[in-house]
């Protein structure tokens, strides 16, 4: 991949009256949705990035309260790492774009007259879980369901702690009391996942029926979705006519490091999650489908809740309505000259592009990306899926281009040139870190490196043992230090002191400390898994996801124990929050505490 390279004047779209104001263009309904000009498009962007896979779907209509539905698919590249072909019946994984069948199943609750007390959007969650307790009394008490769809709980991601528990996610419900809050209670929309986790409990606490198995009677059967599922067993067994699997590799860009100048080979791995783990990431982040699929479900959409085909009723209409309205303000200034702010509903963003109205969410997993657009007003929906890591800078720009075909501007913006900028302006960010100190400045830090070791706890991160390099067997049988990856990714950092945790969660197996400078360490949340060819090693990812930690000693004074000071963005906020300490505990955004 080489940054440098500006992609060649990019193919002309057929001529036509651009279009300054929201009105609907309903063109013919024999006019190609997938033209070859779009589709040269796209093959080139694949190209350029050298990506694996790209499946596409495009529906629109020539008016509201019609049926005359027009769907096309685009089929791109590599599906598995033995070069099974992409189909429009590919299941990929959509990340976050399940969170909108989570907040449909929500209003399906609220329509539910047989729950007493009735559930509503501004039902308190502590009245519905017992699990549920914040940190913060105010959050606690007054958090809605309304809030934690709409993100505006005050509690930032915090991913890392969200893993598989023997309680499951009843479990997780009860540890979110251990996690700081990164702003005031409704000040600040701050994207959270756990939230939605908890939502997920609603239908085995009010219904005793799983989330799963309610959005698949409730959601997937009636729109005839028959490839969609939550089962990570269920998509690995399936087979397509042709005898090859249908559920998509995810292909990631192994041992890749912006700061050292590795972009990194393209490694096909099977599912990131193996069939059991994947329940506590269900309501945030876990369907399986195919844009065959999902064309039917952002028709429904379109049709305020109705099958488009039969118009039976699947999702009440005030419903559809309710959860695409702006509750809180996720983007407070627009990103480009095209584009307006953005408000949050829940599991939908919502803005404005060149005069048109977009109603949308983005989907990231290890190895997955996907965008499920709709614009409501011009009847278009717009399904992108791809199984490279780093599939954004593909997906965007695809995206946008056919927008702007399907709108009729002759002149489309050159998103893709946008995003050669955008991935190199990332790299020049993550190359620009203040050196290292050398002697004689270096400080050591005031405990000596062997006793920086132990046990350390967090109440919902759990545990964190920090291992000492060269720090003697016990280090060794804890690590496995014999493991090839292990000794890569070793070999990846600077020959500075390193302490290795053994940190395995569903985004992370390793946490490095390295050394930076008296009490501060440059912290790296790596995660790896095997690739889906034997005999090749394991796939890589997080040398350059950097954070800091901080050693913070025992207080004799203050009756503390010593522990570390993860932050740095550690836990994940949105936007500008109120800024913590510099340093000590209070600087912690995860504070892990010595217990042995």
């Amino acid at each position: 991949m080489r940054l440098s390279i500006i992609l060649p004047v990019l193919l002309c779209l057929p001529s036509a009256r651009p279009t300054p104001t929201q009105e609907p263009l309903y063109p013919p309904p024999d006019h190609k949705l997938i033209t070859p000009t779009l589709d040269a498009f796209i093959r080139a962007q694949i190209s350029y990035w050298n990506s694996s896979g790209l499946s596409l779907a495009v529906v629109r209509r020539s008016s509201p309260h019609t049926s005359d539905w027009q769907i096309e698919y685009g089929s791109y590249g590599t599906a598995r790492a033995d070069g099974t072909p992409v189909s429009p019946d590919t299941l990929f994984a959509i990340a976050s774009d399940s969170k909108l069948f989570l907040a449909a199943g929500v209003g399906l609750l609220t329509h539910n007259t047989s729950l007493v007390p009735r559930l509503r959007w501004d039902t308190k969650i502590r009245e519905v879980l017992p699990e549920w307790g914040l940190m913060d009394e105010e959050m606690e008490r007054g958090t809605t369901v309304q809030d934690m769809l709409s993100h505006r709980t005050g509690v930032p991601r915090h991913d890392l702690s969200g893993y598989a528990r023997k309680g499951g996610v009843s479990e997780m419900i009860s540890t979110m009391r251990y996690l700081r809050p990164s702003t005031s209670f409704r000040e600040k929309y701050q994207y959270n996942n756990l939230m939605y986790e908890a939502l997920s409990h609603l239908q085995p606490t009010l219904l005793n029926q799983s989330l799963e198995s309610y959005i698949a009677e409730h959601i997937f059967a009636p729109l005839g979705m028959n490839s969609s599922t939550y089962s990570v067993a269920d998509a690995e067994s399936r087979l397509l006519p042709d005898g090859t699997r249908q559920l998509a590799h995810g292909f990631h860009w192994s041992m890749k490091d912006a700061l050292m100048n590795q972009t990194g080979v393209l490694t096909a791995s099977e599912y990131f999650q193996r069939p059991g783990e994947e329940h506590i990431w269900a309501g945030a982040a876990g369907i399986l489908t195919s844009v065959r699929d999902l064309s039917t479900w952002v028709a429904m959409l379109l049709n305020e809740g109705r099958h488009p085909f039969t118009n039976a009723s699947v999702i009440p209409a005030d419903v559809v309505e309710h959860v695409a309205l702006g509750a809180s303000v996720s983007l407070e200034k627009a990103e480009f000259p095209e584009t307006s702010p953005k408000v949050y509903g829940c599991g939908q963003n919502r803005f404005s592009y060149r005069g048109h109205e977009i109603i949308e969410h983005g989907g990231s997993n290890p190895g997955y990306k996907g965008i499920v657009t709709r614009l409501p007003h011009d009847q278009i929906g717009i399904i992108v899926l791809t199984n490279d890591d780093d599939g954004v800078r593909v997906m965007e720009p695809v995206k946008f281009r056919i927008i702007d075909a399907l709108l009729g501007f002759a002149e489309p913006i050159d998103w893709s040139h946008r995003y050669v900028e955008s991935v190199a302006d990332g790299i020049k960010r993550n190359q620009a870190v203040t050196p290292r100190p050398l002697p004689p400045l270096l400080r050591l830090p005031t405990t000596p490196f062997a006793q920086l070791q132990g046990r350390f706890r967090h109440g919902a991160y759990g545990d964190f043992a920090p291992c000492l390099i060269d720090g003697g067997e016990d280090c060794e049988r804890e690590l496995q230090l014999k493991n090839a990856t292990l000794r890569r990714i070793l070999a990846a950092s600077e020959d500075v002191p390193t302490l290795i945790v053994l940190f395995k969660r569903t985004f992370s197996t390793y946490v490095r400390l390295a050394h930076f400078d008296g009490n501060l360490f440059n912290a790296s949340v790596i995660w790896t898994t095997p690739s889906a060819n034997a005999g090749e090693e394991d796939v890589v990812v997080g040398l350059d996801r950097r954070y800091l930690a901080e050693w913070v000693p025992a207080s004799a004074a203050e009756d503390e124990q010593d522990g570390w000071a993860l932050k740095g963005d550690f836990w994940g906020k949105e936007g500008k929050v109120p800024e913590l300490e510099s340093e000590g505990r209070e600087s912690a955004e995860v504070w892990f505490e010595r217990i042995s």
